[in-house]
């Protein structure tokens, strides 16, 4: 009987599982398009969880709207631009995911690591998609969730954050910090969580239920990525800046804050049911002042050190803001205020840092009841 090489079976291999992976189409396609090539990319899709079959079924070979919705989706989870157009950037980054790792060549696989801490929902990149991973290995998150968003701090991977934190006795925040990071690292290394601890035998004098002064909690948030922001430039937020979005309309309003060339965006949008969207990340700065002061200082600018937050509201002072929507408000304003210590003589309309050229929020909009929740914790 003869010998097969060692290098002719991993050449065997190496071919056999790049056979299954799914052809992918080389030209560039959009919108409108239609084909063969667009249902490979469609598979290539699904296979990657950013589309479902069902999704697929609607146009199997035309690229319509669920076919852009989802490769945006996918561009975004890679740090490509968002832009809907497969092209050789997104064909080279699909390719990447789409190929099965090489055969085993006696060799150990990389071990899995704990990312430095400091992540939080809204965060993006190789440090999130490095903590999904470690969850997976530890059973907290499954492969098919990580794979709606890889490397995007979204509701899947907060959500298995704070089932890792009930586990390991911490507190249950959903935020990745150094002591969720050093519990991650004891469970990699195969250290076991702490067991409860016993019930004393005799009870403690109880005490009145309170809740801890000035605690405040993250609020539950959609993150839809705009592609509008710049640089803080290293200036602190010293302030929080309210808008009405002149629109009834939450879709045209999440369009218009986030769709690259509008150049306008705000770090949070309020929509009439209450539901909070984050559109840009904290630490950058969104494009919702313009030309501003904060108490007639203009330097920094307000860009620069405060957090927007746009409120659908077609801002003609007869409509009422939701009583969904003060309660967003009541608790976003407060935990933002109390994040980043911004002084409630800080707290203001577009119409305070820019008079005479904004009126936003509208004159019926209660500032008393965010003032009084804020107003409770800082």
């Amino acid at each position: 009987m003869s010998t097969v090489s060692a290098s002719f079976r991993t050449h065997l291999a190496r071919t056999t599982a790049a056979s299954s992976t799914p052809p992918l189409p080389t030209g560039t396609l959009s919108k409108g398009a239609s084909g063969t090539a667009v249902k490979q990319l469609q598979t290539a899709l699904v296979k990657l969880g950013f589309m479902t079959q069902a999704q697929m079924n609607t146009g199997p070979g035309t690229f319509g709207p669920q076919t852009e919705a989802s490769l945006k989706k996918y561009q975004a989870a890679n740090k490509l631009a968002a832009d809907g157009v497969y092209g050789p950037k997104t064909r080279a980054a699909m390719l990447k995911d789409l190929t099965p790792a090489a055969p085993s060549t006696g060799k150990p696989a990389p071990s899995v690591t704990a990312p430095a801490a400091g992540l939080e929902r809204g965060d993006s990149g190789a440090a999130v998609k490095q903590l999904q991973t470690a969850l997976v290995k530890l059973g907290f998150m499954t492969q098919t969730q990580m794979n709606t968003g890889p490397g995007v701090y979204g509701p899947q991977t907060e959500a298995s954050v704070k089932k890792f934190q009930s586990t390991w006795k911490l507190g249950v925040d959903g935020e990745y910090g150094p002591k969720t990071k050093a519990a991650l690292e004891k469970a990699l290394a195969g250290q076991k969580p702490p067991a409860s601890s016993p019930a004393p035998s005799t009870p403690a004098p109880s005490t009145p239920s309170t809740p801890a002064p000035g605690k405040v909690t993250k609020p539950d948030m959609k993150w839809v990525p705009s592609a509008n922001y710049g640089s803080r430039n290293g200036a602190d937020i010293d302030s929080i800046i309210l808008h009405h979005t002149a629109s009834n309309n939450v879709s045209s309003d999440l369009a218009t804050l986030t769709k690259k060339g509008t150049d306008v965006s705000a770090h949070y949008l309020i929509g009439k049911d209450g539901t909070i969207y984050h559109l840009v990340d904290d630490k950058m700065a969104a494009w919702h002042a313009g030309k501003s002061s904060l108490h007639g200082d203009t330097s920094p600018s307000v860009n620069a050190r405060s957090i927007g937050i746009e409120i659908t509201n077609d801002g003609s002072g007869k409509t009422p803001f939701t009583e969904a929507q003060y309660r967003a408000l009541e608790k976003l304003v407060p935990y933002l205020a109390k994040t980043y210590n911004v002084p409630m003589k800080n707290i203001l309309g577009h119409k305070d840092v820019a008079p005479g050229r904004k009126v936003d929020p509208a004159d019926n909009f209660d500032w008393g009841r965010v003032r009084r929740a804020t107003d409770a914790v800082i």
